[in-house]
C-alpha cells in the first residue's frame, strides 16, 4: 500500500467510523479474541449517561464537547477573563488566539507525573488529571510561554514552540524538575515537534513571518462559504501532525498517527490498519466554539467520531455492555497487546455511537437537535470519567491496556 493511497483514506473520519464499526459487528458475533459483548446492557449504560446529564444540565443547555469545559473547571470562565483583558479588536483575531489556545492545550494532553496536582493561579483551586494538563496549558498561554510577540502574550508561534526553555515549562506546569525530568524533557521534545511540524508546512500555517496553529482557523474561515468542513479541517491537522504522532503504524517511514495495525487471526498479508486519531480529531472539537464566536460554523461535524479513549471505555466496562476476555497468565505478545487495545478502542467508539443513537429514541430528538458533540459533554465523556474517578483499579488496568507500547502523546499511562 503506498503512502499516496493509504493516508487520505485513514485521515477521513468515515473511515474511522466505518473501520470502529466493523470490529463491533465483528464483536456481536463473538469473532473478537479480546472483547466479549452484551449488548443487552446497552440501557444500564443509558441509565448512567442520562442521569449524568440531568445532573450537570439539568435544562438540556448543553454546550459542545471539547477543551473549552476543562478551562471553565470549577465553574470559572478563564477564557471569558482572558478575552476580556485583551480586548480583541476584529472577531478574526479572538480566532486567531482561540485557536491557537484550543489546538495548542490538545496537543499538551499527554502523559504527566503520577499523583501531580496543580494550582490554579487564578483561583487558587488544586486540579488534577486532565483537565490539570488544560489549566496548565491555558495559564502558560496567558501568560505569554509560547509567544514570540512582547506585546502580545496570548499566542502560539512555532519558533518559540521550538525554543522553548526547560525551566519555563517545568514552572508553567509545576512539575519538579528533578523526580519529573524525562517526563519534562519529553514533552520540551513533544512541543519542539509541534513547532517544527507547522513550519514544514507554510501553506496552512504561516501567514508572513508569524507561523501558529490559528492561521489554518482564519484560512479556513478566509474559504469558507456555507460553513468549516470538519473533514477538510481534520485533513489539515492530520496531514501536519501524524509524523509527529509516532509510535503507530507506518507507510515506508512516513507515520500515520493515531493509527494501528492489527492481526487477530489474519496473516501477515492479510494484516489491516485502523485509524483512531483521538487526540485530532478532539482538536476539530475543541475548534468548534473559536470558529462559532467568528461567526463561523462547522460544517459535517457530525463525521467526527466519539473519542476511543479510556472515559468510554470506562462506561461501558463498567455496566457490563463491554467485557474483556480473560487472560491465561502468560505475557502477551507485543502484537498481541496491540491487537487487544485496537478491538477495545474501536468497540467503545462504535458503542458510544449506537448509544448516541438509543438516547435520541429515548428523549424523541433528532441528530440535529441533540448532535454527537452535546451527547458526549453531557453525557458519556463525564460518565467514564466519573467511573474512572471512583475506580482507581479500572483506571490503571485501561491505561495499560490502551496503551501497550510507549507512545508518549496518548494520555493513557496509568
Amino acid at each position: 500500500m503506498s503512502t499516496e493511497f493509504a493516508a487520505p483514506i485513514l485521515f477521513q473520519p468515515q473511515e474511522v467510523r466505518r473501520k470502529a464499526h466493523a470490529f463491533l459487528d465483528l464483536g456481536v458475533a463473538g469473532k473478537l479474541n479480546h472483547v466479549v459483548l452484551d449488548l443487552t446492557k446497552l440501557d444500564d449504560a443509558l441509565g448512567l449517561v442520562l442521569e449524568t446529564t440531568k445532573q450537570n444540565y439539568p435544562d438540556f443547555q448543553i454546550p459542545p464537547y471539547g477543551i473549552w469545559r476543562a478551562f471553565e473547571a470549577g465553574g470559572v470562565d478563564r477564557w471569558s477573563a482572558m478575552a476580556s483583558a485583551r480586548e480583541f479588536e476584529t472577531a478574526q483575531e479572538m480566532l486567531l488566539a482561540a485557536a491557537d489556545l484550543a489546538v495548542l492545550a490538545m496537543f499538551m494532553k499527554t502523559r504527566h507525573p503520577a499523583n501531580w496536582v496543580f494550582e490554579d493561579p487564578m483561583t487558587g483551586s488544586k486540579v488534577d488529571g486532565a483537565d490539570a494538563l488544560a489549566l496548565a496549558a491555558f495559564h502558560m498561554f496567558a501568560s505569554g510561554s509560547f509567544s514570540g510577540e512582547m506585546t502580545d502574550p496570548y499566542r502560539a508561534d512555532a519558533e518559540t514552540l521550538v525554543r522553548l526553555d526547560l525551566n519555563e515549562l517545568t514552572t508553567g506546569l509545576q512539575w519538579d524538575r528533578d523526580t519529573d525530568r524525562d517526563l519534562l524533557n519529553t514533552m520540551q521534545t513533544h512541543l519542539k515537534r509541534f513547532g517544527e511540524a507547522m513550519a514544514l508546512r507554510p501553506d496552512l500555517f504561516s501567514e508572513g513571518k508569524v507561523t501558529r496553529p490559528g492561521v489554518l482557523a482564519l484560512r479556513l474561515a478566509g474559504e469558507a462559504g456555507a460553513g468549516i468542513d470538519a473533514s477538510k479541517l481534520l485533513d489539515n491537522l492530520l496531514e501536519t501532525f501524524a509524523p509527529v504522532w509516532d509510535g503507530g503504524a507506518k507507510v515506508g517511514d512516513v507515520g500515520l498517527g493515531d493509527s494501528f495495525d492489527y492481526a487477530g487471526n489474519l496473516t501477515a498479508s492479510e494484516m489491516t490498519t485502523v485509524p483512531f486519531h483521538l487526540t485530532a480529531q478532539e482538536m476539530v472539537y475543541s475548534l468548534v466554539e473559536p470558529f462559532a464566536w467568528a461567526g463561523f460554523e462547522v460544517t459535517g461535524l457530525e463525521n467526527i467520531t466519539p473519542p476511543s479513549d479510556l472515559a468510554h471505555a470506562a462506561l461501558f466496562i463498567h455496566t457490563g455492555v463491554l467485557v474483556i476476555g480473560a487472560e491465561n497468565g502468560e505475557a502477551l505478545s507485543e502484537q498481541t497487546t496491540i491487537d487487544r487495545m485496537i478491538e477495545l478502542r474501536s468497540v467503545s467508539a462504535a458503542l458510544a455511537d449506537k448509544l448516541a443513537d438509543r438516547l435520541r429514541s429515548e428523549l424523541d430528538v433528532s441528530a440535529d437537535q441533540v448532535p454527537l458533540t452535546c451527547i458526549l459533554e453531557g453525557g458519556t465523556s463525564r460518565t467514564g470519567h466519573r467511573i474512572l474517578s471512583q475506580n482507581a483499579n479500572l483506571f490503571k488496568k485501561l491505561g495499560q491496556y490502551l496503551n501497550p507500547r510507549t507512545v508518549f502523546w496518548l494520555p493513557f499511562g496509568a
